[in-house]
């Protein structure tokens, strides 16, 4: 079993006349301009020639990059399966067909074969994240990516269908907002919890080999910059694996080859990504204009339209309003549900919950994924007395209509049931299924 580094969370298992890429994100940056990927890739358009499978992870663009699908030439796009895991819409799948791939449902939880002596092994957890198992030359690699469990308890039925995989393939660091600049104590926090995930990982599938994976990626907005400070560096990742996990670790760098379990030069990549990581402080930062208060409230009616039609509206109503200062702007405004978006007076005392520019507001309504784009990005602040939940919940009925799930009484009964549940310490399932 071959593997071809490509970048970030994507890398190419070849085996059995099978070359399947995972996640292809090649260029450009992702999550509304708040991420870039930290090394060039050197993985080119013309090499997917070789490629008989793509498998997509999830609906992040880090995982699942239109602009790098449609990079890929038609002819090759043709012989290309896109692989992904059962989904309600299936609008990952129809819009890799509406390009010319053609497409595979995966099943769950169950080996699915791809050619003789080459099997996927596909699983789920959350709203969208999905894992994949890779069975081939008598080796199973198992790449568990973004996805996160918080217990081993929950990572002991996946030990249990596959046994001790020989390479575990797992991210490294935060995705997501760590705190405001000046909470490096909670950035701290935050990247040591990772670790924590890593090493208890480790613990239960006691792999051969671990290759970290899934964060080779920098903040390159000027309002999530400092989210560079803490971040689990890669040199580091590899002593806490060797060292406190006691785990064999591999690191790679775009377009390096390894054998499966064999050895490899990992402080020849450390020492790349190294000299990538010290170029930052010179990299250009994007930063984004400011859109005016009446292109904010276009957007939201057309945002509210679309939500009412998918929704129980009198449910949309109940989620409460949120105050947000737009820092551009220097204005602070009242969203709901209900009122849209109101301008509040000068000098008005109210508290927000959160700050953050009118560029990153716009965006949470002119996409489903809006709201979740910017916990990812992390392209805000909490003022004092700030709380976030407000606003992010007015975001949040986007991400479950993403996912095929309407915003009903059925929907508040299985919220309302898992936090009870979850209260008193009774598992619930890691995927949400309505």
């Amino acid at each position: 079993m071959h593997v071809t580094w490509v970048n970030h969370a994507s890398f190419v298992v070849s085996a059995a006349n099978v070359s399947i890429m995972s996640d292809p994100w090649l260029e450009g940056t992702a999550f509304d301009d708040g991420w870039g990927l930290l090394s060039a890739t050197k993985f080119g358009y013309e090499e997917f020639r070789d490629i008989t499978h793509i498998f997509i992870t999830h609906e992040h663009p880090d995982h699942f990059s239109p602009k790098s699908l449609r990079g890929i030439a038609p002819e090759h796009r043709a012989r290309i399966t896109v692989l992904y895991h059962k989904t309600r819409d299936r609008r990952v799948l129809q819009y890799c067909a509406s390009l010319g791939f053609k497409t595979q449902e995966l099943p769950e939880e169950e080996w699915f074969a791809l050619a003789p002596g080459f099997e996927v092994f596909c699983g789920r957890t959350g709203l969208i994240d999905s894992w994949l198992a890779y069975r081939a030359d008598g080796k199973v690699i198992l790449n568990l990516n973004d996805c996160i469990y918080t217990t081993k308890a929950k990572l002991l039925p996946i030990r249990e269908r596959l046994g001790k995989p020989d390479a575990l393939f797992t991210q490294f660091s935060y995705a997501d907002w760590a705190g405001n600049p000046e909470d490096e104590e909670r950035h701290k926090q935050h990247a040591q919890r990772k670790l924590a995930q890593m090493k208890m990982q480790c613990e239960v599938f006691e792999p051969r080999v671990v290759v970290p994976c899934a964060s080779f990626v920098w903040f390159c907005h000027k309002e999530n910059y400092f989210m560079n400070a803490h971040a689990n560096r890669i040199g580091d990742v590899h002593r806490f694996c060797t060292e406190d996990v006691k785990c064999a670790s591999v690191v790679l760098y775009p377009g390096d080859q390894w054998e499966v379990v064999t050895e490899h030069d990992s402080e020849s990549a450390i020492r790349k990504y190294n000299e990538d990581y010290a170029s930052l402080p010179s990299r250009p930062l994007v930063s984004s204009p400011e859109i005016p208060i009446e292109k904010l409230k276009d957007a939201y009616r057309n945002y509210i339209r679309k939500a009412r039609a998918k929704n129980t509206p009198k449910l949309l109503e109940l989620i409460p309003a949120s105050v947000v200062f737009l820092s551009d702007l220097g204005k602070k405004v009242r969203i709901s549900m209900k009122h849209g978006i109101e301008v509040l007076a000068e000098g008005d005392a109210t508290p927000a919950d959160i700050s953050l520019g009118s560029e990153s507001l716009h965006y949470c309504y002119l996409f489903d994924w809006g709201g979740a784009t910017l916990g990812v990005n992390g392209r805000y602040t909490v003022p004092p007395q700030g709380r976030p939940r407000r606003f992010f919940w007015n975001f949040q009925v986007q991400s479950y209509n993403a996912s095929g799930v309407r915003f009903d009484m059925k929907m508040v009964s299985i919220i309302a049931a898992r936090k009870i549940l979850s209260k008193f310490g009774v598992p619930v399932l890691e995927t949400l299924d309505v």
